[in-house]
């Protein structure tokens, strides 16, 4: 990748001899320097949010989009959240043993498993979706509602 930074070969005067500068320098501002800022400071506040209902954000992400979407296998659910195998079945065996998902056998094809919100599943969405929601609102406090709105369409596209 080619950072915005001037192209020039680097005669070795700061230790990084033979390094083009645009590869070797890193903007502190460049996007994805904002994007990980963003990230870890979205993360400490969804982390401060879930500390009530002593819940992970992976286990709310698989959680939330249960609730949004209704019972899927375990496959797609990893999938809707950007979560590989194995780590979706470590939440999922963690969220069934915590008694807030429920897994049955597939009635249209028996080799999946379809995970679902067991009834304190859905009470804990429901509870904690406040707490989500102030947090997000204090994470984009500085936008208006068209800037919030037009961030959640850019990431989705950046997401696909």
């Amino acid at each position: 990748m080619v950072f915005p930074t001037e192209m020039a070969g680097n005669d070795g005067a700061d230790g990084r001899e033979g390094c083009d500068v645009a590869l070797c320098t890193v903007p502190a501002e460049a996007i994805h320097s904002r994007i990980r800022r963003v990230h870890q400071r979205a993360t400490a506040m969804l982390s401060e949010a879930l500390t009530g209902f002593n819940l992970t954000a992976p286990q709310w992400a698989a959680l939330a989009a249960l609730h949004q979407h209704g019972p899927m296998s375990q496959i797609d659910l990893g999938r809707s959240i950007a979560m590989d195998p194995a780590t979706m079945q470590g939440v999922v065996v963690r969220l069934i043993d915590r008694g807030y998902l429920l897994r049955s056998p597939d009635s249209l094809d028996r080799r999946r498993n379809l995970v679902r919100l067991a009834d304190s599943g859905r009470r804990v969405v429901e509870a904690a979706g406040p707490a989500i929601a102030q947090a997000e609102a204090e994470l984009t406090g500085r936008l208006t509602a068209d800037e919030r709105s037009r961030l959640a369409d850019l990431l989705a596209r950046l997401c696909l």
